[in-house]
């Protein structure tokens, strides 16, 4: 079974209530504070206030090095392909060419290849590695290979 959970990019960036880098994982919820809506991400014992537009929810699979691969992560394959994860109807899916169709995935029309398939499970696996992602890094899907 899948573990699910959600990652963010905290709002604070303070390095002493979370992560260096300002990412943080666990339980994804938003609330109603001050009449407006905010959004955290819970990890017992902390809670933080996150960028909505940074949340992604863990795929459940590991690229080549064990890494975990997010939604919004940027990978390399084993030929310098870079693809982007995103999510879509029914499941998960890469962009094929993110740098000819780009990386805002709000378009009702995009192409992509889905993830859910077993090979392309063992293809990420064996043959890709994370390299960044489209919050941090969104240089890398405007140059193509790598």
């Amino acid at each position: 079974m899948r573990e699910i959970k959600f990652r963010g990019k905290r709002l604070d960036n303070d390095a002493q209530t979370g992560p260096a880098d300002g990412w943080v994982t666990g339980f994804y919820y938003q609330g109603l504070c001050e009449g407006k809506v905010r959004h955290f991400i819970a990890s017992c014992p902390c809670v933080w206030e996150v960028d909505p537009a940074t949340v992604g929810q863990y795929t459940g699979l590991k690229d080549r090095n064990g890494k975990e691969i997010w939604e919004g992560d940027i990978f390399r394959d084993n030929n310098k392909v870079l693809r982007s994860v995103f999510r879509v109807p029914g499941g998960l899916a890469f962009e094929d060419n993110p740098v000819s169709f780009g990386y805002d995935h709000r378009a009702p029309v995009y192409p992509y290849s889905s993830i859910a398939e077993m090979q392309n499970v063992s293809w990420l696996s064996q043959c890709c590695e994370v390299i960044g992602n489209i919050h941090d890094n969104p240089e890398l899907l405007k140059r193509g290979e790598q």
